[in-house]
């Protein structure tokens, strides 16, 4: 009984072992600073492409805030986000935050419903993104559909790749999946040197 107990807990201890050595699970969103991602509707003209950038990226005690600009031929926009275990949180006026992504996403939660917006994992994917070079080449990709609520509005899937995001979004059209936009370039940026806006 002695060996049989003995064994279990050998067991035991291995398996905590390659659990804590896995390390903090992957973030499906773009966090590192300098990151510039490039998106594209296939077919549409290169005036029309939208340039995400991360502007600042810091660790705190409630999580990772990153800065992001988005730059299109006509608009520039910033918005900062909240990312921590998983969770991706657009920051609103004041302590408000949509949830983007929930805490534990994909293996712990894989379904949750904001603003009337249900979401859920649809599953994995090899990522195929011609001329794209990813963070790491063998990246499983999750997909994630968005439903409104009774089915009014669009219905969504968007590809996501860890240290990335969104790789690639689909709206079902006439009853077919259509590409609305695609990451067509990544890389990284140099920040601005001290003194100069």
């Amino acid at each position: 009984m002695r060996r049989i107990l003995a064994a279990a807990a050998l067991l035991l201890a291995a398996g905590c072992d390659r659990m804590v050595s896995r390390g903090p699970a992957p973030v499906y969103a773009s966090w590192e600073a300098g990151q510039t991602l490039v998106y594209a509707r296939p077919g549409a003209e290169a005036t029309q492409r939208l340039q995400v950038r991360v502007k600042s990226s810091s660790l705190g005690p409630d999580g990772r805030t990153v800065v992001r600009t988005y730059a299109s031929f006509t608009n520039l926009t910033e918005a900062t986000f909240r990312l921590q275990d998983g969770l991706e949180a657009l920051k609103l006026d004041g302590s408000k935050e949509l949830v983007v992504l929930p805490a534990g996403f994909p293996d712990r939660v894989s379904r949750w419903e904001e603003r009337g917006i249900l979401n859920y994992v649809v599953g994995r994917a090899r990522v195929d993104l011609p001329g794209v070079k990813l963070p790491d080449p063998d990246a499983t990709g999750i997909w994630v559909e968005s439903v409104p609520a009774g089915n009014r509005g669009v219905r969504r899937r968007t590809l996501l790749v860890p240290d990335l995001g969104e790789v690639e979004t689909l709206n079902l059209i006439d009853g077919k999946w259509v590409t609305v936009n695609r990451l067509v370039s990544q890389g990284y940026t140099d920040p601005p040197a001290e003194g100069v806006k």
